[in-house]
């Protein structure tokens, strides 16, 4: 296996800790994961959520120049607007079906990724926004979802009134 593609699977869940949100909600239940400190918040569900759309995004659609309509309509709520915890539930059908959602983007991204060839990563694909590469792009995303896993983690430390986990 190529070097590049360790990486990149390691960035996305397979040993990289700040990289896979379905782990780092393990354990909680549905109302913990639509808990907000206030009202202008949101919920870890919603950063879960939106881990998997910005993946599906950047992997799928600028990556792979899937349609844009691979990413499920209920799940619009979790873009870049933000969205109430109420708008979340009237949209997204059910808690299991995002978390179905979620494990079958990622499973989906290291299928991808799985598929690249050594200079495939370095390749600027035609519908890559800004002329960044695959890898740019593998990188950028797996950066973003750190910073909600960061989020998650916060999130679930109030909820369970432990102390937050530093870095």
């Amino acid at each position: 296996m190529s070097k590049w593609k360790d990486l990149a699977h390691f960035l996305y869940g397979r040993g990289f800790w700040y990289a896979d949100p379905l782990r780092e909600i393990e354990g909680l239940k549905e109302e913990q994961l639509f808990w907000v400190p206030e009202q202008n918040t949101l919920c870890i569900l919603w950063h879960v959520g939106h881990i998997t759309h910005r993946e599906l995004l950047h992997i799928g659609i600028f990556l792979q120049g899937l349609q844009p309509s691979i990413i499920p309509s209920q799940y619009d709520v979790f873009g870049h607007k933000w969205c109430s915890t109420e708008q979340v539930l009237q949209s997204i059908g059910s808690v299991k079906s995002v978390l179905s959602w979620a494990y079958k983007v990622r499973k989906k991204s290291h299928e991808f990724i799985e598929s690249l060839t050594d200079d495939e990563f370095h390749a600027i694909p035609p519908t890559a926004e800004d002329g960044l590469s695959v890898a740019h792009w593998l990188f950028i995303t797996s950066a973003h979802t750190a910073l909600h896993i960061g989020r998650i983690q916060l999130l679930r430390a109030l909820i369970e009134k432990e102390q937050e986990r530093a870095c």
